[in-house]
């Protein structure tokens, strides 16, 4: 393909990112919305419980009737050591241990469950086990109905319910007066028409809690009461409509639209900080020019809004509330700039208690549980953005999970995945590229880590597995975030950031408040790229392909003199170590003065993975020349051989680390000797080495770190 033949195609390219990201302007909510919730609900702090009374309203989205509805209950999975959760996590989730103890355990009980008209359906419900999991399993409901519900018609349902939190375990509990209340109402699952996420027949997708999976429902409305002690501090989901106090009693109400869950808290030592997201002036500098130019839209085109912000913060952690601040600014100024603007008023973000951290590092509608710990917000962890990156990636999920609600149950790299990509490009851009810098200029930045995480694990799943699929928790973790990571940077650097910029920007628009699948996903980039992205599909994300281009041998030796008898234009000539030997002449056996000695250089360079893909070499000599070359992507080694008036002081594959879906960054250089200007880096190369050796280390400790989470 010619220069000029690329050139016109990427400049196609580009035009038909650029128009699809601009026709995108955002997809507009179902209306009527699926589910509208209304639900009245009462702390018992003391018993750590909640009384409620739910008004449900279900819209068949199908074209056919449905007589039977089936509802997560998902507090039973901590109900007992016989629930699914509990036997694959084994009463252990990100560092917490659970089930030692009578208090420690939770559940839901329904006490009534009616339709609008009085029918009393408790007799027809039952416990299902969707995935062929255990059949003591209690955390999806079936519910027959005496009258199926017709196409595209409705049901209101009447349902009282009290929810026991468990002791703080896997996102939602108590501990002390702390309150973390997540999924702790009766919630429908989801009934997929045929056709969407590619099935072939319509049906419920409400599967059981499983340890290493996250939540997945329709969006709607919700518009929720929540009464607790008064000297209790409570935020929710949405915005607070009224409060109303009575005596030891605080009484307030929350409306949020188009979400798809809701969430709340409650504890008496909070300390509230409000504050807004202006962006006038909290984006940071350049960052509208650049996301316009990588767009290809005007400034105008991606204005964001004010939101209002509430952090409840914990007593101790007065350091993290500047960096909760900042960070929360830098989350709505890429998010909204990159994908499109946050559309709602508030946020609410929770600060957990140290001993409450189960409860951390969570996303739900508009309401975000960061994590803080004292010892590391002094010295000498100031340089560790640990508090930043956990707040900048739950926010993220206000977009992947919150807006594009993908099936976290089935596809979860749609959602922890893409949002691992947005966090890290976020971070670097507002902190640099070090999340981890300690005195002595020592740190790590998150692909390092990340590689880290990628090249210790065994290679046994594909990115895209059923969350409960894979053959470990630690499984689970790496390819639902980190080689997400790793896989959409490398498409970003294949794709070019702006067209992989204005593909992801199409992909959020087309599918906000929808439910799409991996197919979507690539039909929109491979649209926008107007690339052919199968390989990466089949290879990267639902195989176990891997790229390892290597350094495998490399060599420079000083180019032997000719010697023997050769045939020149102007006849046979003899040479002894280069020096031409006449007839009767007495041989010499010195060189001759001022004679250019040449050097014989030769580096083997080998794609030791099973994925085709190209990458850059780079041979360094002594006297400072660098020389560059492009490996074929078709290519399984490739061996250069170099003649040259200085020897090779180092060689390197993918020099500039544009190929992250590199596996193993150990062979990537050998390192034979150094010199002037860009070959005095020696000991820098070998230092590499072992930074590569370290964030294998890193990526070990994660693997053990997700094996006890």
């Amino acid at each position: 393909m010619t220069s000029r033949v690329r050139f016109a195609r990427g400049l196609a390219q580009i035009l038909a990112a650029g128009a699809l990201a601009t026709a995108l302007p955002g997809a507009e909510p179902v209306s009527p919305p699926v589910v509208e919730y209304t639900i009245q609900a009462s702390l018992d702090a003391d018993a750590h419980a909640v009384d409620g009374q739910e008004r449900l309203v279900w819209r068949n989205p199908s074209g056919e009737p449905v007589g039977e509805l089936r509802f997560h209950l998902y507090l039973n999975a901590f109900k007992n050591n016989r629930s699914t959760f509990f036997r694959e996590s084994g009463g252990r989730l990100r560092g917490d241990r659970f089930g030692s103890k009578p208090e420690d355990w939770g559940w839901i009980d329904i006490s009534s469950f009616k339709t609008a008209d009085g029918t009393d359906l408790k007799p027809s419900m039952r416990f299902v086990q969707p995935d062929g999991n255990e059949a003591s399993d209690e955390t999806v409901l079936a519910v027959t109905l005496p009258a199926p519900v017709p196409p595209h018609g409705e049901i209101t349902l009447a349902i009282a319910f009290r929810a026991k939190l468990p002791r703080v375990f896997a996102r939602t509990g108590y501990v002390r007066d702390f309150h973390l209340v997540g999924q702790w109402f009766p919630k429908i699952g989801v009934y997929e028409p045929a056709g969407m996420r590619g099935r072939a027949a319509g049906g419920w997708n409400c599967h059981a809690f499983h340890a290493n999976s996250e939540f997945y429902a329709d969006y709607g409305r919700y518009d929720v009461t929540l009464t607790a002690p008064a000297s209790f501090v409570v935020g929710a989901t949405g915005k607070r409509l009224s409060e109303n106090r009575r005596g030891d009693r605080a009484t307030y109400q929350y409306i949020a639209d188009n979400v798809h869950d809701f969430a709340w808290t409650a504890d008496p030592l909070y300390r509230v900080h409000e504050f807004r997201f202006d962006p006038r002036t909290d984006i940071p500098a350049g960052w509208t020019a650049l996301a316009a130019r990588e767009l290809g839209m005007t400034p105008a085109a991606i204005a964001l809004q004010p939101v209002s912000i509430r952090l409840l913060l914990q007593p101790g952690h007065e350091r993290a509330r500047d960096r909760y601040i900042h960070s929360s600014r830098v989350a709505m100024s890429f998010y909204g700039l990159w994908f499109g603007a946050y559309p709602y008023e508030t946020l609410t973000i929770v600060d957990p208690p140290e001993d409450g951290l189960g409860a951390g590092g969570m996303e739900y509608p508009t309401f975000i549980t960061g994590e803080a710990y004292a010892w590391i917000l002094r010295w000498p962890f100031g340089g560790v953005r640990f508090v930043e990156d956990v707040n900048i990636h739950e926010f993220g999920h206000q977009y992947w999970y919150g807006m594009v609600g993908s099936n976290e149950f089935e596809e979860s790299w749609l959602d922890e995945g893409l949002n691992t990509d947005s966090e890290y490009r976020s971070m670097e851009l507002a902190y640099g590229p070090r999340v981890i810098a300690l005195p002595g200029g020592i740190g790590a930045d998150h692909y390092s880590i990340a590689h880290g995480a990628y090249g210790a694990l065994p290679n046994l799943d594909p990115i895209r597995r059923h969350a409960w699929g894979y053959a470990s928790g630690n499984s689970y973790g790496i390819n639902s975030y980190m080689k997400v990571g790793l896989f959409m940077s490398q498409l970003r650097n294949d794709l070019g950031a702006d067209v992989f910029a204005r593909a992801q920007r199409a992909y959020f628009q087309q599918w906000s408040f929808r439910h799409p699948s991996t197919a979507d996903f690539f039909d929109v980039f491979e649209k926008v790229s107007g690339r052919d992205l199968s390989n990466y599909r089949r290879n990267l994300v639902e195989g176990l392909a891997r790229l390892d281009w290597s350094v495998v041998s490399a060599k420079t030796d000083s180019e032997p003199k000719d010697s023997g008898v050769f045939e020149r234009a102007g006849g046979r000539v003899t040479y002894e170590k280069g020096r031409q030997i006449k007839p009767r002449e007495e041989k010499e056996r010195k060189d001759s003065p001022g004679e250019r000695r040449m050097f014989s250089s030769e580096v083997l360079f080998g794609n030791r993975g099973d994925w085709l893909h190209g990458a850059r070499a780079r041979l360094v000599f002594e006297d400072g020349r660098v020389l560059d070359r492009v490996l074929p992507e078709d290519a399984q080694w490739v061996r250069l051989r170099i003649r040259y008036t200085s020897k090779l002081a180092w060689a390197a594959v993918d020099p500039d680390r544009s190929n992250t879906w590199d596996w193993n960054r150990l062979n990537d250089s050998i390192v034979l000797g150094r010199g002037e200007g860009a070959a005095d880096t020696a000991g820098s190369r070998s230092a590499v080495k072992y930074f590569a050796k370290a964030s294998y280390l890193i990526g070990l400790f994660l693997q053990a770190f997700w094996t006890l989470a």
